[in-house]
């Protein structure tokens, strides 16, 4: 009985230290999102946020979003990542030190490039016709987005409020997203943030000088900001639609149209002869060469006046010894 009692206490034991190492266990699934207030509903049916993958309107490649507990609206992932950086998180060390950011997207920018490729087949269609994409299959999710409600903003509607159909209409999107323009540029307006191009940053910087900016330099830069959502064929018709200048991005036409150095140019237009005589500044013979007589110091002036006859200078003594010398030593 004393080994059977000795033998459980054991396993009693070999068990809590196998459940304490599960929960000092660090969770690699762990990541620190900033996220807007109300992303996440405490309820007693609380639904955990979604992670899923879905086409960029601009790129139309996989990026990262996230929608909310309720999952009526959705939002786009950014992360910021160092190479050095790591996360302790309660007892633990998350490996992973990158911290993403949650900002909130209007669902008609992810529905939109699924409209205009439905438009070609000429017909009314249903929203779940309309976003069925098997490479991206939770855009399905977009279906219980707040947002869809505004789907006759940017196209024809059809049908009863239980069974509604949509087509694609390009003067009512062009006008939408002038709204969202024109709202956005009020928005920088009241931020005082710089738009200009000489203060043209990646992040939104106040200025302390005050903001000379013009309203078209606020209308284009707020116009290239929604136009990070858009396909270029859109954003092309929005600038026109605007009536202002599109926004010429910097590396494409350095890429597009190369330059040669200044430098190298001016030598291709050059002749291969130089064009001043150089050699005149070596010329001992030059005037412009001679240097001017400085004046002496009383002690050198001193020093000028000693007799230096049968002296050796000071350079004589590092110098080579004479083979006369030489000779003379050898035969002593």
């Amino acid at each position: 009985m004393k080994l059977r009692d000795r033998s459980a206490i054991m396993s009693r034991k070999e068990e809590s230290s196998q459940k304490s190492m599960k929960t000092t266990k660090p969770d690699q699934n762990q990541w620190v999102i900033i996220a807007p207030d109300g992303v996440v509903k405490r309820s007693n049916d609380e639904q955990d946020i979604a992670f899923v993958k879905l086409k960029h309107p601009k790129t139309e490649k996989a990026a990262m979003f996230m929608f909310s507990s309720d999952g009526t609206t959705v939002h786009e992932l950014t992360s910021f990542k160092e190479k050095y950086r790591s996360w302790i998180i309660n007892e633990t060390v998350q490996e992973d030190g990158a911290m993403m950011i949650a900002t909130a997207i209007d669902p008609l920018f992810l529905i939109l490039p699924y409209l205009i490729k439905a438009e070609s087949s000429g017909m009314f269609i249903t929203l779940d016709q309309i976003l069925d994409d098997v490479d991206y299959p939770q855009c399905h999710r977009l279906h219980k987005c707040s947002g869809v409600s505004q789907m006759h903003y940017i196209a024809n509607v059809k049908g009863s409020s239980d069974l509604q159909a949509y087509k694609y209409n390009p003067e009512k999107t062009l006008d939408w997203l002038r709204t969202k323009v024109e709202r956005l540029v009020g928005k920088l307006e009241e931020k005082d943030i710089h738009v200009t191009t000489g203060s043209h940053s990646a992040t939104y910087v106040r200025s302390s000088k005050g903001n000379n900016a013009t309203k078209e330099e606020y209308l284009r830069y707020a116009t290239g900001m929604i136009s990070d959502y858009l396909s270029a064929d859109l954003s092309k018709r929005l600038f026109s639609h605007l009536g202002i200048k599109e926004v010429a991005d910097k590396k494409v036409v350095e890429l597009a149209e190369p330059s040669e150095p200044p430098s190298k140019k001016a030598k291709l237009a050059t002749s291969s002869e130089p064009e001043e005589d150089y050699s005149k500044s070596f010329n001992g013979n030059s005037t412009a060469e001679k240097q001017k007589p400085t004046k002496m110091t009383a002690a050198q002036k001193a020093l000028s006046k000693v007799d230096k006859t049968g002296m050796k200078s000071l350079a004589s003594f590092f110098s080579k010894p004479k083979k006369s010398i030489l000779k003379k030593e050898q035969s002593k």
